[in-house]
């Protein structure tokens, strides 16, 4: 708990509001901290997987037996007529007498409860849900570095542009000056027309080249607050400075593993406990059933009167084995289908490996031509 709060605490005094609507960054740290919290990515992928860990508190509930409460109130209006031997009263044989048995009204309260003493299909459950979570636990950490990544061209790319902004405004103030100063030779009679002219030529690409990366910085500093969530109107002051030198210092802790090989591995798993659970599918379910009721009939509405008939109480308990012998296929079908998308997704895992091991070789490259020029 204090650790959150200082993290909190830091947060607020590294990225706060110098103003109304007003965010301040430092680093790229500090914005990649706002992200986590703000970034819609990230946000939704936080929510997934706290999705994820009820899903898992919930099919852990499902283990635990079902107890249902029932009540039942019953107006016969007309009871039903049964024919029965008249000898049995007493009449002559061959002649059956109309007779109704009940009464008008019927009244019965009790309730069952079920545990599932063996039922593969819920535990597998249970290992797909805890499978589903890990997954989305990798998804979050793939979404924050994509997010991250976007974040860090479009911060630089602004710091970029904020300098050549500078180099440009430079520029035209020395274009400006020298064309002032040409025009005074020509006037004087030192300079000539072509000279003048190139100057003024010279200018006026001063001056297009300022407001290309003006726009520019613009441009991507939009895209910045777009990733951080914030809009067009918000006040964002990025205060590092461009410099000509290579940072070979981290920021940051880097990933220990690349968050898309984590995520296509969770895939497998994931995939694979969907696969076991359709083949467990077949096997039978037994359960312990205990119901407990009782009933009472009545030919006068009374059900709250304690001097009414008698309750009959009914109480027993059983066990219940369920076997889906036939469902027309869909069962081995589905396995089917799951067995190919484990496959499936042992191979986009180790495409995924592969894919990771040329990022990072690349990206060392990138580095030691950066660290080179």
């Amino acid at each position: 708990m204090l650790k959150r709060i200082a993290s909190g605490l830091i947060l607020l005094l590294c990225a706060s509001p110098s103003g109304y609507g007003q965010l301040v960054f430092n680093n790229l740290d500090e914005v990649w901290q706002y992200a986590n919290s703000h970034n819609v990515a990230i946000k939704n992928a936080g929510t997934e997987l706290r999705k994820g860990e009820k899903t898992v508190t919930q099919s852990y509930l499902d283990i635990l037996p079902d107890i249902n409460a029932t009540g039942t109130y019953t107006d016969n209006l007309s009871i039903q007529t049964t024919f029965i031997p008249a000898v049995i009263f007493g009449g002559p044989e061959g002649v059956y007498r109309a007779v109704q048995f009940g009464q008008k009204y019927a009244y019965n309260a009790g309730f069952t409860a079920q545990l599932d003493i063996l039922n593969l299909q819920t535990w597998y459950n249970v290992k797909i849900a805890r499978e589903t979570a890990a997954l989305n636990k990798a998804s979050l950490a793939n979404t924050r570095r994509n997010t991250w990544q976007q974040l860090a061209g479009q911060y630089y790319g602004y710091v970029l542009n904020r300098h050549a902004v500078d180099i440009a405004e430079l520029s035209t103030r020395v274009a400006d000056s020298l064309l002032a100063s040409v025009k005074n030779k020509y006037d004087e009679g030192v300079a000539s027309l072509p000279n003048v002219d190139a100057a003024q030529l010279n200018s006026e690409r001063a001056r297009q080249t300022l407001i290309t990366a003006s726009y520019q910085m613009r441009t991507t500093l939009n895209a910045l607050k777009a990733l951080l969530g914030l809009s067009v109107s918000d006040s964002v002051v990025i205060k590092e400075q461009f410099i000509w030198r290579v940072q070979t210092k981290m920021m940051s802790s880097p990933f220990t593993e690349d968050p898309s090989v984590s995520l296509s591995a969770r895939q497998v798993s994931l995939n694979n406990a969907r696969l076991k659970a359709s083949n467990v599918a077949a096997y039978p379910t037994i359960s312990i059933v205990y119901s407990n009721s009782t009933q009472q009939f009545d030919n006068t509405f009374r059900p709250f009167d304690n001097a009414g008939p008698q309750w009959f109480p009914a109480t027993y308990w059983s066990l219940r084995a369920s076997w889906s012998v036939f469902n027309g296929g869909n069962r081995w079908l589905l396995s089917q289908k799951n067995k190919l998308s484990w496959m499936q997704s042992r191979e986009d895992a180790a495409q995924a490996k592969r894919q990771a091991d040329i990022n990072d070789e690349n990206l060392r490259l990138n580095f030691e031509k950066a660290a080179d020029l």
